[in-house]
């Protein structure tokens, strides 16, 4: 163990509640940190090791899978990448924070969300294949997708090219038509629950907020990330439909090209009242440069009035596919013309 990781894991066992902070403090200032807790009986040797290999309880150990890197953490669980023992598959693991695996409430919404995964049969939907418990530890075996999501590219390299962002969009619409079938809408559509791998697949993650149209409790309709949501989502309305995620894909759409949000403002209720209230300005979109087809796709997806936004994400999806075959025909063709075989010979009279 390094230098490094007494304070790391003294600093996770103190954030766990397992250790007081005054004990860890005791502990750093020897120079043998698990010494020290054994000998003044904070804890025993065994204890410390099971410290030390669990990450202070966070990796969990499971007979099934081998964790390996931790992929990311939010605010109900933690992903890690891992290998089935039995298949030998490699997995990304969902695992359910300790705090909530203890809440049957959330539990069982944690089950219901890995069993949705592994029902949808999407290319375009992040493919669940198991969800189980193992003593205290609830989680779910799902498809790792090798790439990353769009707002960690949006934040390294800036806006997508136009080309690259209505694709990413016509896909993300086919995985909406799946849960649409379904009756479900996903609520949370947006940068950060999209993946791309490295083949240029898109994938619609994280159904946590997944809720079928007919969900009348109106505690759950306005969720989702204020910078995305609809207006009828933005004012707890209890009838939303799937016309609610096509609005927020029109959202995503925006933020792709432009890197910047539709809405913004100092506070939550600053951006959701211009949510509800302000259109865009079709001045700002043209002084953006965006070509007339991105122009319409983002002000048809984006409309308050949910009537005239696209009525289903097919057909959204096939308009969009229609003006990219459109686009590469059209750069086929002007390559074909500009290259020395495109032209055609001039005709020599004799």
């Amino acid at each position: 163990m390094t230098n490094d990781q007494p304070v790391a894991l003294l600093a996770l066992l103190v954030h766990r509640g397992m250790l007081s902070p005054g004990v860890a403090q005791q502990a750093l200032r020897s120079s043998d940190a698990r010494g020290w807790l054994v000998a003044n009986g904070h804890a025993t040797a065994a204890q410390w090791q099971d410290w030390v290999e669990t990450e202070a309880g966070t990796r969990p150990r499971l007979s099934r899978y081998e964790l390996g890197a931790l992929l990311g953490e939010g605010g109900q669980a933690r992903v890690f990448a891992a290998v089935d023992r039995q298949d030998h598959r490699t997995v990304a693991l969902k695992v359910l924070l300790d705090e909530l695996a203890r809440d049957p409430v959330a539990r069982a919404r944690f089950v219901a969300e890995s069993k949705l995964l592994i029902a949808l049969a999407s290319p375009n939907i992040v493919k669940g294949y198991r969800v189980a418990r193992e003593g205290d530890t609830v989680f779910c075996a799902m498809e790792l997708v090798d790439g990353e999501s769009l707002q960690q590219a949006l934040d390294r390299d800036g806006p997508f090219d136009e080309g690259k962002a209505l694709d990413v969009v016509r896909q993300i619409a086919e995985a909406l038509a799946c849960l649409h079938d379904r009756g479900l809408v996903h609520r949370d559509v947006k940068p950060g629950n999209v993946l791309l791998d490295r083949g240029g697949r898109a994938v619609l993650i994280d159904l946590g907020f997944a809720a079928t149209c007919a969900d009348g409790d109106p505690s759950t309709t306005t969720v989702g990330t204020i910078h995305y949501i609809a207006p009828e989502q933005a004012r707890g309305q209890q009838d939303l439909d799937v016309r609610a995620d096509i609005y927020s894909l029109g959202a995503t759409l925006f933020h792709l090209v432009t890197g910047s949000l539709p809405f913004s403002g100092r506070t939550s209720e600053e951006v959701l009242a211009k949510q509800v209230l302000e259109s865009l300005s079709g001045e700002r979109l043209r002084a953006l440069g965006l070509s007339p087809q991105l122009h319409w796709f983002i002000e048809k997806m984006m409309a308050k009035e949910k009537e005239i936004r696209f009525q289903d994400p097919r057909t959204l999806a096939r308009e969009i596919a229609t003006v990219l075959a459109r686009r590469k025909a059209e750069a086929e063709r002007d390559a074909s013309d500009a290259s020395p075989r495109g032209k055609r010979p001039r005709r020599r009279w004799l």
